[in-house]
């Protein structure tokens, strides 16, 4: 536990959306904005409740899920969680004071031995809506420190619950979970240690059992309309993972999880076997590509049209575009380049040029 390396605070918070404390959230709204009435109509949304079952039901804390504001808001009242980090960790200040302090026991200088000064850790921080992550370059005690710090803030000052359950503690090298990827670090074929992202299990498996579910049954669905619905919930998946590495295994067994599973439900569909199915509607959609389903039909409003049905491997690695993050991006008007690498710290170097 005292061995320094990088370990990661995994922060989950406890039903974030419905715990968001109104007055702390007004506090933080006003100090960018002064206008009266506009204050007035958001409190007054926030305050509106909602009708449960024929019941009214007031609203004494937290903001309504898929409401139009809801995100904005809840990342406002995040945001005092990150400037406190900022501030603590992150800023240039807090940088140079931590390079000061660790090249003192370093070198061995008088006040840090006599004052028995320890080792500060380094910090990293990523925040998506109400996932966290903290990564810290230090002892695993240190971590655990840390970890109880921010449920200090985020309990003491935003009146918010931090799942101590579910905020873990985990080494780098052992792999932790952000926004639905598994990131690692791991040793390349040279010797050198890289963090990779991939497809968590669990995830490959939902969504296999989301096809599956949506191939059980339904037969009065024309096979068109099916294999255009596979196609949307293939193509968004690939889509999400389009920057993973190692995917093909597991792009692969979701192909043919779709394939015979399409299979079975168009033999029951039409009552004959998969052999002939195949000899009828399983092609090349273009020379030297895998066969898949080509499948020609009437759509449920009666439209003739045509579905393949949507490969995952061989779709590849997208490569990672970084673009400086100044001003506003939906505001900016001129052209600017973009710098493409596999690896993200060398786009990103490029770009800063």
């Amino acid at each position: 536990g005292e061995t320094r390396g990088r370990w990661v605070i995994e922060g989950d918070l406890s039903s974030y959306f419905d715990t968001v404390h109104h007055r702390l959230l007004m506090k933080a709204v006003r100090r960018r904005i002064s206008d009266a009435r506009f204050m007035t109509l958001l409190w007054k949304t926030i305050k509106a409740g909602h009708i449960d079952v024929g019941l009214f039901r007031a609203a004494s804390e937290g903001v309504p899920q898929g409401g139009v504001i809801s995100p904005l808001l809840s990342n406002i009242m995040l945001n005092e969680f990150d400037q406190y980090l900022h501030e603590r960790y992150l800023s240039g200040k807090a940088r140079k004071d931590r390079w000061y302090w660790n090249n003192s026991i370093q070198r061995g200088r008088s006040t840090a031995v006599r004052e028995n000064w320890q080792w500060k850790p380094a910090v990293a921080y990523c925040r998506y809506a109400d996932d966290f992550v903290l990564i810290v370059k230090g002892t695993k005690a240190q971590a655990e420190a840390i970890r109880e710090e921010c449920r200090g803030v985020l309990e003491g000052s935003l009146k918010l619950r931090l799942n101590m359950d579910k905020t873990k503690i985990t080494h780098v090298n052992d792999g932790f979970i952000f926004l639905g990827h598994r990131i690692i670090r791991k040793r390349s074929r040279y010797g050198e240690m890289r963090v990779v992202s991939t497809i968590p299990q669990e995830k490959a498996r939902n969504f296999a059992a989301s096809l599956t579910a949506l191939l059980s049954g339904n037969y009065s669905e024309s096979k068109v309309d099916m294999a255009e619905q596979l196609n949307r919930k293939l193509k968004g998946w690939a889509m999400f993972y389009q920057f993973v590495d190692f995917k093909a295994k597991v792009f692969s067994y979701i192909d043919r999880v779709v394939f015979w599973k399409l299979a079975h439900w168009l033999a029951r569909k039409y009552r004959t076997g998969i052999a002939s199915l195949m000899r009828w509607w399983c092609k090349s959609p273009k020379p030297g590509q895998s066969k898949t389903w080509v499948l020609f039909g009437k759509t449920n409003h009666g439209k003739l049209s045509g579905e393949i049905l949507y490969r995952l491997v061989g779709q590849g690695k997208k490569l990672f575009r970084w673009r400086l993050p100044e001003g506003n991006p939906y505001l900016r008007t001129e052209t600017r380049n973009t710098y493409t690498s596999r690896f993200t710290e060398v786009a990103m170097a490029f770009a800063s040029i």
